[in-house]
């Protein structure tokens, strides 16, 4: 095989491989470094490279493959973490200037669980600065730079986990882990053209991630298929003593298989009337529609229940992001940050518009809401949207307008904590355009065999991006750190 297809090849496919050792983790990791070197910088994916442990673990997980121990499908693979999960001895730099020398003393319950399944870390990938938590409207929002869709190096990669989307877009690892508070895998996911699953809440603990929003954030996993995220969540899921919000793992995770029962009841939801869909974003949304259809699903037109969600979820994200980043605002130091609107903001202006009344008043209704989604779901087995069907902006222009966009399913996810996976139903002007999967809490495997079944029936997410010959200029690029 050569080497672009390896690399190209996912999850599933790399990990027989080395389990019936036809490929070789060392060789598979070396290639993988080399593309990283040589495309990386223009994508400013990573923060960090870790290329000394990376081959160290990938010669430890050859020798113990050799041996007849083989510990399962991430055994021996390549992957990046999102810059905000803790990793010891390494940087974690949460994206922003003030973080940039942060050295964890341990790793994060992810990052532990990985290495436990004998998985390679290779690098921690490019993240907005404080996933967004105190605001941003560039693309250049964070201290190393902005990062890069590999469709197109002038556009962003979506945001909050940028890196984790446009690694696995370029095929410079097979998986890797971002996060999700209200759009963080979803956005990268549709603007880099990749696969990315938003666990139900719990799924995936976040002892050792960065909080912004403690009832909010999820972790989660991107890379190119459906199948290949439940096998890196099946791996890494389950309680955690130190996560008091973790949960056991959600039933069949291990198990998905790309097939639905007959009759499923799919309820579709519009387009958002602003900003304008890619052109022939819609006649995409209708093919897709059409392959479930033929699949034996029963599509119908609904709407959600008519509550604030997005005023809940930019309730929660405000007052829990205040009091994550305490520390910070009151030291004056968020000026130090790259968005340019910090320069301007005094500490006050960080303060949460609600009051601990109104907090109280919307966790009440958030109740309401999970209530409300339950009874949705009753009438209806998952949710198919369009996601984020709009061109990515450039790097250097503000996106006011695509933040205020209305997104009322990706609010009411994140707030009722309910399991999502974004792919690509098709591309536009050589740009991807995504839909979206959304199910009932702890129904995780059926919208992951939903996303399944859809891609074993069109090819979209194998496509590759055309990238730039070698040595070709990219503005503002930054230069890899390497560590050991």
């Amino acid at each position: 095989m050569a080497t672009d297809d390896l690399l190209f090849a996912g999850v599933a496919a790399l990990a027989r491989r080395i389990r019936a050792r036809e490929l070789s983790p060392v060789e598979l990791v070396d290639a993988a470094l080399a593309r990283i070197e040589a495309i990386g910088p223009r994508l400013n994916c990573f923060v960090t490279v870790t290329a000394d442990r990376a081959r160290e673990e990938a010669r430890a997980a050859e020798a113990e493959i050799a041996a007849g121990r083989w510990r399962g499908p991430l055994h021996g693979l390549p992957y990046g973490l999102k810059d905000l999960v803790d990793t010891r001895g390494i940087r974690t730099t949460f994206g922003a200037a003030p973080y940039a020398g942060r050295v964890p003393e341990a790793d994060a319950t992810v990052a532990a669980r990985l290495a436990e399944a004998g998985a390679v870390l290779v690098g921690k990938l490019s993240m907005m600065e404080l996933a967004g938590g105190l605001g941003y409207y560039t693309g250049e929002a964070a201290f190393n730079g902005p990062c890069r869709t590999p469709w197109d190096l002038a556009r962003w990669a979506g945001g909050s986990s940028s890196g984790s989307g446009s690694a696995v877009a370029a095929g410079l690892v097979p998986f890797a882990i971002g996060s999700e508070t209200w759009g963080s895998i979803t956005w990268p996911a549709a603007f880099c053209g990749v696969t990315g699953y938003r666990p139900t809440y719990g799924v995936l603990s976040r002892h050792g991630a960065m909080a912004l929003s403690y009832t909010m954030d999820k972790l989660g996993p991107l890379a190119r298929a459906a199948e290949d995220c439940a096998l890196v969540a099946a791996a890494i899921a389950g309680e955690d003593p130190r996560d008091p919000s973790s949960i056991p793992p959600p039933a069949g995770l291990g198990r998905v298989r790309a097939e639905l029962p007959k009759g499923l009841r799919i309820a579709v939801l519009g387009f958002p009337a602003t900003p304008e869909a890619m052109s022939g974003a819609r006649e995409l949304f209708a093919a897709a529609q059409e392959v479930l259809r033929e699949a034996g699903a029963l599509l119908e037109p609904a709407e959600l229940p008519d509550l604030p969600y997005e005023p809940l979820a930019t309730l929660f994200i405000e007052a829990e992001g205040a009091t994550a980043f305490e520390e910070l605002i009151r030291s004056g130091r968020t000026r130090e940050l790259a968005d340019r609107s910090h320069q301007t903001r005094a500490p006050g202006d960080y303060l949460p518009k609600a009051n601990a009344a109104d907090y109280v008043r919307a966790m009440r209704v958030r109740g309401e809401v999970q209530r409300a989604l339950g009874a949705f779901f009753e009438r209806h087995d998952l949710v198919l949207a369009p996601n984020l069907p709009f061109p990515p902006p450039r790097v250097e222009e503000r996106f006011d307008a695509l933040i205020a966009s209305p997104d009322p399913l990706g609010a009411a996810g994140n707030v009722a904590g309910l399991p999502a996976v974004a792919l690509p139903m098709g591309f536009s002007g050589g740009l991807p355009v995504s839909l979206q999967l959304v199910g009932p809490a702890l129904e995780d495997a059926r919208v992951l065999a939903a996303a399944a079944l859809f891609q074993a029936r069109t090819e979209h997410h194998l496509r590759r991006p055309e990238l730039a010959p070698a040595g070709a200029p990219v503005a503002a690029a930054s230069p890899l750190v390497t560590e050991g």
